[in-house]
C-alpha cells in the first residue's frame, strides 16, 4: 500500500522530472516553439497530467527558470552575491548558449505586466541588485555611512554608489549575453557552446571582469 509519504515523494520526483524536460526542451527550441505535449512525452506522461503538476505553460516556464536559478546558486563554487559570484554565472553561462538565450528572450517579453514571468524577473532582479549592492557596500569608501540603504535614494550624477554600480554590472552582464548570442555563427547547433576564439567570439567573462576592474576598487 503506498502512504502519503510516498505519493508525496512520486509526486515531487515527477516534478522535477517535467522541469528538468521542460529545462531541455525551451532551451533547445525556444519557448514558443517547443509543446507541453512533447514534454509529456518524453517524461511518459499525459499532457492533463502535466498541467496537473503545473497550471499552463507559462507557469512551467516561471518554475523552470526558477529552478534552474536556485540550482546554479547551489552548484557555484563562488559563494555570496558579489562580483565574483556573478562573474562565475556568466562564465558558466557561456557552455549553456539554449539557456542564455531563453532568458535573455523571456526577460524581454516579461516587462509586458501581463506576462506570466514578468513577477518573477521582477523580484529576481531587485534580488539580484540588492544583493549584489550589499556586498559592494562592504567594500566602500571609508567615508561613506555605513547605515545608508545602498538602494535609497537617487544618487548624484557621477557617483558610483553600490546600488549604481550593482545595476550597471547587471546590465552589462545581460547585455555581454546578448551580444553573444549575436555573435555566435548562424547555422549552428543553437544549444551547443561557443568557442570565445573562433569567429565572432569573445569572453563575457572576460569583458565583464575588465568592467568590475574599471568600477570596483579594490578590497
Amino acid at each position: 500500500m503506498t502512504t502519503a509519504r510516498g505519493r508525496y515523494a512520486k509526486g515531487r520526483q515527477r516534478r522535477e522530472q517535467i522541469l528538468d524536460t521542460a529545462l531541455e526542451v525551451f532551451a533547445t527550441g525556444g519557448f514558443h516553439a517547443s509543446s507541453t505535449r512533447e514534454i509529456a512525452r518524453r517524461v511518459g506522461v499525459s499532457e492533463p497530467t502535466l498541467f496537473h503538476y503545473f497550471g499552463s505553460k507559462q507557469a512551467l516556464l516561471v518554475a523552470v527558470l526558477q529552478a534552474r536559478d536556485e540550482r546554479s546558486a547551489a552548484a557555484r563554487a563562488e559563494p555570496g552575491t558579489g562580483p565574483e559570484a556573478l562573474l562565475e554565472t556568466v562564465r558558466d553561462n557561456g557552455s549553456e548558449p539554449g539557456l542564455v538565450r531563453l532568458y535573455a528572450v523571456t526577460s524581454a517579453e516579461a516587462t509586458d505586466p501581463g506576462h506570466a514571468a514578468h513577477d518573477w524577473f521582477a523580484r529576481r532582479y531587485d534580488r539580484l541588485r540588492t544583493a549584489l549592492a550589499a556586498e559592494l557596500e562592504t567594500g566602500a569608501d571609508p567615508g561613506a555611512d555605513p547605515g545608508a540603504d545602498p538602494g535609497a535614494g537617487a544618487a548624484p550624477a557621477g557617483e558610483l554608489t553600490p546600488d549604481r554600480v550593482a545595476r550597471l554590472l547587471l546590465a552589462a552582464a545581460d547585455g555581454l549575453q546578448v551580444q553573444w548570442l549575436l555573435d555566435r555563427p548562424p547555422g549552428g547547433d543553437p544549444a551547443a557552446p561557443a568557442d570565445p576564439a573562433g569567429p565572432g567570439g569573445f569572453d563575457m567573462a572576460a569583458d565583464l571582469r575588465a568592467l568590475v576592474a574599471a568600477l570596483v576598487p579594490p578590497r
